[in-house]
C-alpha cells in the first residue's frame, strides 16, 4: 500500500544509519519499524547530540519512537536511576508512550514505568525502584517531586509529548513546576503536531538555542483522510435528531468496510446508550470517557488494540495522541466546537501515513461549523452510495484475521435493524437523563455556534495535523 509522503522514505536509507546499538536495533526490527520515517531521520541525529529540540509532525509520522530511541540512546543501564522523564497530558498517552519504549527496549535491561495516578503516591514511588526512564502526568509527577520520591540527580532529559495541550492554561503551572525541580543542564525535547509562534515562545523557558523541525507548514490538509458527510433531516427536537444519528451511525457500519471505528460523542450519557445499542445488535463496542475509572479506561483501550472491539465510541479524551492502528473508520455523531479538535478527531484514522475515512453526520445545528471547516479550505463532500476501499484497506496479519473472525461475532448486514426506541424502553432512566440534558444543549448550542462563526475562530497560519 502506497503512503504518504510524510512516512516515506528513500528504501536505501534503514535505522542502522542512524544508530549502532544492536540491542536497540533489534527492538526497532521487533516492533516493526523497519525504516525511518522524515521526522524520525532528521529527529533522531539532532536529538543524539544533546541539542534542545522542538519537532513539529503530524501525528502518525513515528513521533513516539523519535522520542523513544533517543531516551533509550541517553540511559546507561548499569545505573538503577530516573535518567529520563517524559510527560504527556492525558494517562491514556503516557501509557502508550510506556508502551513504546518497552517494545523498543525489550532486549535490554532497561526498565520504564508509568506514574499516572490511580494509586497512592508511595505505591507509585515503590513502582520507581530501579525506574530509567519515567513517563508521567504533569499532577503526578509534581507530587512525587515534591515528596521527593523521585531522585534527580542522574536525570539526563526531558521529554514533552502533545506540547501544545501542555502549554494549555490547565496544565501549565503543573508542568512550569516540574521542571523547576530538575537538574538546569538538562536536555529538552518538545514533540506536537501543532506549534504556533506562541507555543514556541512558551517553550524557550525550557530550552537552550533550541533547534526547530518542521516538516509541514501551512493549514492541514489531512490528504490521506477520505472526509464526507450525510445531512440529517430536520426532526421535532433534539432528542429526535440524535434518534436519526443513531440510526444513520449503524447504517455506516454495515455500508462502509472496516476494520476498527471510533465514534466521537460531545455527551456522556448519549455515548453510553450509544455504545449500549451498538452492542444489542451486533457490534461488539465499548466507550471512553473521564467518567470511567483509571484502570476501566485502560481496559477499554485495551480491548480495542487486542482487536476484541469493533467501535469505541469515544469523548475528545482520545482525540489527541492515541494511537490504534487498525481505526480506519471515524465517524463524528457530533461535530466539536474548534477546528484543531476536529482536525485530532479525524486524525485518528490514517496512522502512519495509511488512509482512512471519516463520516459528519450534519444535524441542523452543525451546518455552521461545516461551512468554517470548508472555508478552511478542508475538503469534506457528501458521501456517496459506494465507497471504495481499496485506498484505505490496509493488509492485516493473519492473526488479525483470525481476531475479525472471531470478534465479528453475528451477520451485522443481514441482521434487521432495531430501532432506538425499543432499547430506550429498558433505559427508561437513561432516556429522561437524555432528554433533559438536549433540552440543556438546545440553549448551550445557539450561544457555542455564535462562537463558532469563521470571524471569531481563530486558527494559527502554521497550524497542521
Amino acid at each position: 500500500m502506497k503512503l504518504s509522503k510524510d512516512v516515506e522514505i528513500d528504501e536505501q536509507v534503514d535505522f542502522n544509519t542512524l544508530l549502532q546499538n544492536e540491542q536497540l536495533l533489534q527492538g526497532l526490527s521487533l516492533s516493526g519499524y523497519e525504516r525511518p520515517s522524515p521526522i524520525q531521520l532528521k529527529a533522531i541525529p539532532i536529538g543524539r547530540l544533546g541539542i534542545d529540540l522542538i519537532a513539529q509532525a503530524k501525528s502518525g509520522t513515528g513521533k513516539t519512537v523519535v522520542f523513544g530511541v533517543i531516551a533509550i540512546e541517553n540511559v546507561n543501564t548499569s545505573i538503577q536511576l530516573p535518567q529520563v522523564i517524559m510527560v504527556a497530558p492525558t494517562r491514556e498517552i503516557a501509557v502508550q508512550i510506556r508502551d513504546v519504549v518497552r517494545s523498543l527496549a525489550q532486549l535490554m535491561p532497561l526498565k520504564c514505568e508509568a506514574i499516572i495516578g490511580g494509586l497512592s503516591v508511595q505505591a507509585d514511588a515503590q513502582k520507581l525502584a530501579g525506574c530509567q526512564i519515567i513517563v508521567g502526568t504533569p499532577g503526578r509527577l509534581l507530587a512525587l517531586l515534591e515528596d521527593k520520591k523521585i531522585n534527580t540527580s542522574q536525570l539526563k532529559l526531558w521529554v514533552m509529548d502533545e506540547a501544545d495541550k501542555l502549554m494549555s492554561d490547565k496544565l501549565q503551572s503543573q508542568v512550569q513546576a516540574v521542571f523547576n525541580r530538575l537538574p538546569k543542564t538538562i536536555q529538552c525535547i518538545a514533540f506536537s503536531a501543532t506549534f504556533t509562534e506562541e507555543l514556541v515562545a512558551d517553550l524557550s523557558m525550557f530550552m537552550k538555542s533550541p533547534q526547530q523541525i518542521r516538516l509541514t507548514e501551512g493549514v492541514p490538509t489531512l490528504k490521506e483522510v477520505q472526509q464526507y458527510y450525510v445531512n440529517i433531516q430536520e426532526a421535532s427536537s433534539n432528542l429526535a435528531v440524535y434518534r436519526l444519528k443513531f440510526e444513520e451511525a449503524a447504517k455506516l457500519l454495515s455500508k462502509i468496510p472496516f476494520y476498527q471505528c471510533m465514534i466521537f460523542v460531545n455527551n456522556l450519557p448519549r455515548s453510553i446508550e450509544l455504545t449500549d445499542w451498538l452492542n444489542e445488535i451486533g457490534w461488539k463496542s465499548g466507550h471512553i470517557s473521564s467518567s470511567l475509572t483509571q484502570d476501566k479506561r485502560l481496559s477499554v483501550m485495551e480491548q480495542m488494540r487486542q482487536f476484541k472491539l469493533r467501535v469505541l465510541v469515544c469523548s475528545d479524551l482520545v482525540a489527541r495522541g492515541i494511537d490504534i492502528d487498525r481505526v480506519n473508520l471515524v465517524i463524528n455523531l457530533d461535530m466539536p466546537w474548534e477546528v484543531e479538535t476536529y482536525l485530532h478527531r479525524v486524525g485518528r484514522t490514517g496512522r502512519y501515513g495509511t488512509s482512512g475515512i471519516a463520516v459528519n453526520l450534519i444535524g441542523p445545528e452543525d451546518v455552521t461549523f461545516l461551512n468554517v471547516l470548508e472555508e478552511r479550505k478542508i475538503q469534506i463532500r457528501p458521501l456517496p452510495d459506494k465507497v471504495s476501499y481499496s485506498e484505505y484497506i490496509k493488509e492485516l496479519s493473519a492473526e488479525e484475521q483470525d481476531s475479525l473472525r472471531k470478534y465479528r461475532s453475528v451477520n451485522i448486514e443481514a441482521k434487521p435493524f432495531k430501532p432506538v426506541e425499543k432499547i430506550r424502553k429498558k433505559q427508561q432512566p437513561l432516556k429522561k437523563k437524555i432528554k433533559k440534558i438536549s433540552e440543556m444543549e438546545a440553549t448551550e448550542t445557539s450561544v457555542k455556534i455564535k462562537r463558532a462563526q469563521p470571524k471569531s475562530i481563530f486558527i494559527p497560519p502554521d497550524l497542521f495535523f
